[in-house]
């Protein structure tokens, strides 16, 4: 039995971004009042210029606005400090602390774009894999072989929410101020350069607001410049007046998934996400995205857009998704298959990943983690 009396174990999270905060903020909820702990923040926010602003603005304000609010260090800082974990959503190389007894990559999502499946993935002692799927995909790339320790199935914290009945989605509506007896309609575009939004976004929400449904749009919270976009999509969208639509500028979609009754978005990994609550799916085609420089990366034959419908322009949004919202249970098997594979044992991720943290740190456990299964090793 570990000694209660021990010193105080160092925890180190980073973010580069708001998504970031939203897939480690779970298990921080856990640990955060455990006294045998001290939680540090650190991050670049080096994305996009709006980070880049924000960083040289003040560090901690990013922070407080994504419920963080104390134990943020300047990365140049908390990197040549001792940690005895350090907790990462991001693969960025300049903040992985020099004197980490124990990194853990949880992952940032799980798009079909597979941009987590990349060398830099051994730089870490553990992953935590959101299931099945990414474990194959490791051995297959032979980063890892078959029964490495440092490959643990935790499944991703994250969605947790979307399957244990924590979120009412009518609340979340009403909070919008959208009638919850309406059909609503979510689209969430991919934060890519050449994504729906950019290339062909006014013409889409039209279509959409032609049709009786709630609108929420989404945009990506760090979405890379378009050189071929001139507009400015938060400002646009603010300024674009109509009783059923509804921006949503935040970093955390998880309620809306909960909220939504169709889901439409293009490359992003929300679309597998969603496939956790079996509702209908359309996929806005952006062949500039699929076929382009990351083209060796996306696995568009696994599942890739499988499990939705695919269009290729505004127009066929108004007879698709009528017909879908009337039709929900179209392709809701391969929905159900797909979550089966990308998400392990969804509702008790937190918890299991908790666990095995403890574990690592040699600490009993608080009695706010639940008793779930171990963590399931490579």
């Amino acid at each position: 039995m570990a000694n209660p009396l021990r010193r105080r174990r160092w925890i180190l999270c980073s973010a580069n971004n708001g998504v970031n905060v939203v897939m480690y903020k779970p298990i921080l909820r856990r640990i955060e009042d455990d006294p045998r702990l001290r939680i540090h923040h650190t991050g670049t926010l080096s994305h996009t210029r709006q980070f880049q602003e924000e960083e040289r603005a003040d560090l901690n304000r990013f922070f407080s606005r994504h419920g963080v609010q104390r134990g943020v260090l300047h990365f140049r800082v908390a990197r040549f400090m001792p940690w005895d974990v350090y907790l990462s959503p991001n693969f960025s190389q300049r903040i992985i602390p020099r004197f980490a007894k124990l990194k853990v990559q949880i992952f940032h999502g799980v798009s079909f774009k597979n941009c987590a499946i990349k060398p830099k993935s051994t730089m870490f002692d553990r992953l935590f894999l959101p299931g099945p799927y990414h474990r194959r995909k490791f051995i297959e790339r032979g980063l890892f072989e078959e029964g490495d320790p440092r490959l643990v199935m935790t499944g991703l914290p994250k969605v947790d929410r979307l399957v244990d009945g924590s979120i009412d989605p009518a609340q979340v509506l009403l909070a919008l101020d959208l009638d919850p007896a309406l059909p609503t309609v979510l689209y969430a575009p991919t934060g890519d350069s050449g994504n729906s939004l950019n290339r062909h976004g006014e013409a889409i929400i039209r279509a959409l607001l032609d049709l009786p449904i709630n609108l929420i749009v989404k945009p990506h919270d760090h979405a890379s410049e378009d050189p071929e976009c001139s507009i400015d999509w938060p400002t646009r969208l603010a300024e674009w007046r109509h009783e059923r639509l509804r921006a949503d500028l935040g970093s955390d979609i998880v309620p809306l998934l909960a909220a939504a009754d169709l889901l439409l978005t293009d490359a992003s990994s929300v679309a597998f996400e969603y496939t956790l609550v079996d509702r209908p799916i359309v996929f806005f085609d952006v062949p500039e995205i699929l076929y382009g420089q990351r083209k060796s990366k996306i696995d568009l034959d696994t599942w890739g857009r499988k499990g939705g419908e695919i269009v290729k322009t505004a127009d066929e949004l108004r007879e698709v998704v009528p017909r879908l919202l009337e039709n929900p249970g179209e392709k809701g098997e391969i929905r159900r298959a797909i979550a089966n594979d990308l998400f392990f044992e969804p509702g008790t991720a937190t918890d299991r990943a908790v666990r095995r943290l403890y574990e690592d740190l040699e600490l009993e456990l608080p009695e706010t983690v639940k008793d779930v299964e171990a963590a399931v090793a490579g």
